[in-house]
């Protein structure tokens, strides 16, 4: 199981998506689906699902509100979720930023765009939490979908800062898979595992009406591939950060320094000849966040890293369909799961994770795109049973 924060908990106050709830750009998230409010029984029916690992984010700017100042109460919050998920025998893999960041950090500091920043508060925050959580902590995950995270706030403009600006997205790209390196050499110093987490959508050029495919649309699609796959496959490949316009990098710690390479994935994506993205395969039925969640894909997404990374162990970092549509949610799981046992037996694929446990949060879209396989009254999903059914095969 796995989801952001603010899925789980709603949003931390200093958090810079705060701001957007307060100025109502996107609904309020609330206490999210309430981890905190009961999180043993939830783990207890995790744990009945036969889920043997989660993904809880250890969000910044609850424990680190303002800079220096940490608020040890949520760090003792925290440790009791871990300690009771290890008594319920789920092994606790800690994310240390999923989206959302500190206000004082992202909007003051320049966030992970800045190398100052990222070198005096974020390899700091690294340090806390490894050295608070450290002893109820299975596994590491430093940030979830860096790539996806640049993208989404300084080229849609769709998060914090909410900005569209090639140039600064470039930049924001680089320096959130620069903190992610940053984050792996500080941990791969303790004695659990390491996984990086990013989002492994298909890329497609998308056809016109009369059904070819206009050349604008191939080299765009070239170009948003080139983005959100080779920047990281051959960052893990050759330890080289290469970037459009910016200077290439030497990230050693992805070739030899992390046990584990996540994929995340929910559903390809569709270029036009403009260049947007939009929805994959056209005029398929869409989920509630508006693109088409095809199983297949997910298979591909994983042939195709294994085929760049022969030597990396993946794992299924985080995967899930937004939909009220219970039966449909059911059978794309049931067809996932496939491609999952396949990849287990064929490539080795080392895990899978859920995303979410819980219909929470989900960004702009409130809590009107449930992916959980419980429901906010924490009745099962049907999915439920089909995720049950291959966790304890």
């Amino acid at each position: 199981m796995t989801s952001s924060s603010v899925s789980a908990e709603g949003v931390a106050p200093s958090a810079d998506w705060s701001t957007w709830e307060r100025d109502r750009v996107a609904p309020r998230s609330l206490d999210g689906y309430g981890l905190h409010a009961d999180h043993r029984d939830d783990l207890d029916q995790f744990a009945d699902l036969g889920c043997t690992d989660w993904r809880i984010t250890i969000e910044w700017a609850r424990i680190e509100p303002e800079p220096g100042r940490v608020d040890n109460d949520a760090l003792d919050r925290y440790r009791d979720i871990l300690a009771y998920a290890r008594d319920r025998g789920v092994r606790n893999w800690l994310t240390l930023q999923h989206t959302t960041l500190p206000g004082w950090y992202h909007d003051d500091e320049g966030g992970h765009r800045d190398a100052s920043a990222r070198s005096r508060f974020w390899a700091r925050h690294v340090d806390r939490v490894a050295e608070a959580l450290d002893e109820l902590a299975d596994g590491w995950v430093p940030i979830d979908d860096p790539i996806g995270w640049a993208l989404r706030g300084y080229g849609l403009g769709s998060r914090p800062p909410g900005r569209q600006d090639p140039v600064a997205m470039r930049e924001a790209v680089e320096g959130a898979v620069l903190a992610t390196h940053d984050a792996v050499r500080l941990l791969t110093s303790g004695t659990q595992p390491v996984m990086t987490a990013w989002r492994a959508d298909p890329v497609h050029a998308r056809p016109d009406d009369d059904g070819r495919i206009p050349p604008e649309a191939r080299l765009a699609a070239r170009s948003w591939d080139d983005l959100l796959w080779t920047t990281w496959l051959r960052a893990h490949a050759d330890g080289m950060l290469k970037i459009e316009g910016r200077a290439a990098v030497e990230v050693p710690r992805f070739v030899d320094g992390v046990d584990f390479v996540g994929l995340v994935h929910d559903h390809p994506l569709g270029v036009d000849l403009r260049g947007e993205l939009g929805p994959w395969p056209p005029g398929d039925r869409r989920d509630t966040g508006g693109f088409v969640p095809e199983p297949d894909e997910l298979g591909e997404a994983l042939h195709r890293a294994h085929g760049a990374l022969p030597d990396h162990r993946l794992v299924v970092a985080g995967h899930g369909v937004p939909t009220d549509d219970d039966s449909w949610q059911e059978h794309l799981l049931a067809r996932s799961l496939d491609h999952v046992r396949d990849a287990a037996n064929e490539l080795g694929l080392a895990g899978y994770f859920h995303d979410s446990g819980i219909d929470g949060y989900e960004w702009k879209k409130g809590f009107h795109a449930p992916r959980g396989l419980l429901r906010r009254d924490r009745t099962r999903r049907p999915a439920a049973a089909t995720f049950a059914a291959a966790a304890l095969a």
